[in-house]
């Protein structure tokens, strides 16, 4: 395995992948490899682990291998095996405390052959350096507050969507923006986090489920991108991929996956935790 400790010798690497650029930090933290094409990301802090993705120049845009042949896969799927194997037998996952794996979607069943792999989830992190245009209900968006509105928030977003895991109230989310109707009550809610580099990434989408499909969520998620791109130069996401409504919407508000992730938790690891 190859050593990188240079951003922007992973930045090239990569043809300059937009993940890698919006999403990796720089200076770079943890420790980062390339093996055969494949890098492999130390990921340090919560969740800790690693990211292990084929380098793709030229290609970074095009999440799910779209332009390569079934040939190109197979050789994709060994390289990938290969770069999990080093980092199973070279005892890294031991050494750093890893918790969890994430590959690119299309390389899941390899990791499941490689490693002893639990539960988890399959998620694009998708981006955008344009201001989508602007919503029929955006003028409708009023800020929230992570502190004063913390019960309020959390009781929306937990009644309406019970795979919500924004931390609400912690101060990680930097801004939240929302929708009320007449008598106050809220409609719809979303907030913006930040990733390691800084740039905002949308968290919390959350629309009444009995208002779904009426503009609501675009509205929201407009006004944050409109303004993660005038502050940042750039906004990301991440969302379930088995979400196929919220990607109509994210696309339209111009954002593209450049990385559709299945993420699982490391076995060993969940059993040796302490109690």
């Amino acid at each position: 395995m190859h050593p990188l400790t240079r951003h922007r010798e992973l930045l090239d690497l990569s043809g300059e992948d937009p993940w890698v650029r919006w999403a990796l930090p720089d200076p770079l933290r943890g420790e980062v490899w390339v093996h055969e094409g494949v890098a492999m990301v130390e990921r340090v802090g919560r969740r800790r682990g690693f990211w292990v993705a084929p380098l793709r120049p030229g290609m970074q845009q095009l999440a799910g291998g779209a332009d390569l042949t079934p040939a190109d896969l197979t050789g994709e799927a060994d390289r990938v095996r290969a770069a999990l194997t080093q980092l199973r037998d070279g005892g890294h996952l031991d050494r750093l405390g890893s918790q969890s794996v994430s590959v690119v979607q299309e390389h899941g069943p390899v990791a499941h052959e490689v490693l002893e792999l639990g539960q988890g989830g399959d998620w694009d992190w998708m981006w955008t350096t344009t201001a989508p245009p602007v919503a029929s209900r955006e003028r409708d968006v009023v800020e929230l507050d992570d502190t004063a509105d913390a019960a309020e928030l959390r009781t929306f977003s937990t009644t309406h969507n019970p795979r919500v895991w924004t931390e609400i109230g912690t101060g990680r989310v930097r801004r939240w923006v929302g929708i009320r109707d007449e008598d106050g009550r809220l409609l719809a809610v979303g907030g913006a986090e930040a990733e390691e580099t800084g740039v905002p990434h949308l968290a919390g989408i959350v629309t009444d489920a009995d208002l779904r499909g009426h503009g609501l969520g675009t509205a929201v998620s407009a006004a944050l991108t409109r303004w993660a791109v005038a502050q940042h130069g750039a906004s990301t996401l991440g969302m379930f991929s088995d979400n196929g409504a919220a990607r109509s919407v994210y696309r339209r508000l111009g954002y593209r996956t450049a990385r559709a992730w299945h993420s699982r938790e490391l076995l060993d690891a969940v059993h040796e935790r302490p109690a």
